[in-house]
């Protein structure tokens, strides 16, 4: 059996311009598989999304060479120990987005405003804000933050008519997300339909059930990973829950025919 302090799993996401992407693609295909990193890469113009299984000491090669050959030196990440690889493989995917929304977001203007996990039961305690949890109704459905509104998409692109049917202007709204990625498009979504007042759960769930202890948490229930694990606990470990079917609907409304969906964060 491993040492399970060696190996761990790495997710992160930086919204940074990037161009040559099929050029872009090969060598980071070919640095990560001679380093044995297995997982999604996504990349697009306006960035890269993650999640990676490795060794810790070539996950820190990988975040350094991030930075030094891409210029991803400020990524959001998310990282756990973990015993067994929950990918099948390695994939390096060129996108139009790393997670599809809209392709008008402006990785430079404004976003939500980050909250910090250990911050975030105190925004929730306020009766004015409008909680609301920007995955998908299969995600939504295993567990989600208690009184958080479900906007019952079977596509995240489909949240922009639901929050423009649903979610008021005039009153502040915090969001959250797996790991943090869905929120930065959706938050500046929502502040160029004029919503003034927006926040955001910095690192996602991922970072809030790391961080928070289970007796604080306002989380019930499981977290879906996009992996072969399925689901999580709030000690981050896999829960057993099988899917139902290979082929499952990933958060860009694509079909995957393999366990593990191209999404990362």
């Amino acid at each position: 059996m491993p040492n399970t302090d060696a190996f761990h799993l790495l997710s992160g996401y930086q919204f940074v311009a990037l161009n040559d992407l099929p050029l872009k693609r090969e060598r980071i295909k070919a640095w990560a598989l001679q380093a044995g990193l297995k997982g999604t890469v996504l990349i697009a113009e306006e960035g890269i999304n993650f999640s990676l299984f490795g060794s810790s000491d070539r996950l820190a090669e990988w975040r350094v060479w991030l930075s030094d050959r891409l210029g991803c030196s400020a990524p959001v990440l998310n990282q756990q120990r973990i015993s067994e690889s929950p990918f099948q493989r390695l994939k390096v995917r060129v996108r139009p987005e790393i997670v599809t929304f809209d392709r008008r977001f402006d990785a430079q203007g404004q976003v939500g405003q980050p909250v910090d996990p250990h911050d975030w039961n105190q925004l929730l305690e306020r009766d004015d804000v409008q909680l609301v949890d920007t995955r998908n109704r299969y995600e939504v459905e295993l567990g989600s933050f208690e009184g958080a509104l479900n906007p019952g998409t079977e596509s995240f692109t489909d949240f922009q008519q639901w929050a423009s049917d649903r979610l008021d202007p005039q009153r502040p709204v915090a969001m959250f997300c797996t790991g943090g990625v869905r929120c930065e498009k959706a938050s500046d979504w929502l502040m160029r339909q004029g919503f003034a007042d927006v926040y955001q759960l910095h690192g996602g769930i991922l970072s809030y059930l790391e961080q928070i202890d289970p007796e604080n948490s306002r989380w019930h229930g499981e977290c879906f990973v996009f992996d072969d694990r399925v689901a999580v606990n709030h000690a981050l470990e896999p829960t057993g829950r099988q899917l139902a079917d290979t082929r499952r609907m990933t958060t860009d409304g694509t079909l995957d025919d393999s366990p593990t969906a191209d999404h990362a964060a």
